[in-house]
């Protein structure tokens, strides 16, 4: 009876830890440029690599497959380094429109300001 209840609360125990919430932290802030070399760096080498294995299959009697699985291999680093490139670019879009934002409303602020600020006449001015 008492294991059962010992197994219980540590089953709750556990569902409160399972759901306690741990606050996130920011992202690191990502330096756009280093990561488009990073980018060009690494498909520049899988070029090479491509390259070699190309190479390497002209000089054996099973051209075609060889070549096959060369580009198979190739594709697939290529896919990979331009799903990253397409998200670093998504990236540049939504900080280009978030700054667009911050600048919209600041201007508008401006105006709501300026517009305030024309608008107070005093009108009991006496003659």
């Amino acid at each position: 009876m008492r294991l059962k209840k010992l197994v219980g609360l540590m089953l709750v125990f556990w569902q409160f830890l399972a759901t306690a919430q741990v606050p996130e932290q920011p992202p690191l802030p990502l330096d756009a440029q280093a990561e488009r070399q990073r980018i060009a760096q690494e498909r520049a080498d899988h070029e090479a690599v491509y390259l070699q294995a190309e190479r390497e299959c002209y000089s054996r009697f099973a051209v075609s497959d060889c070549l096959r699985a060369a580009r198979k291999n190739r594709r697939l680093a290529m896919d990979e380094l331009r799903r990253q490139e397409l998200i670093l670019n998504d990236l540049d879009r939504q900080t280009n429109a978030q700054e667009a934002l911050k600048r919209i409303e600041a201007n508008l602020a401006a105006q709501q300001q300026k517009q305030q600020g024309t608008s107070v006449q005093p009108t009991d001015i006496p003659r």
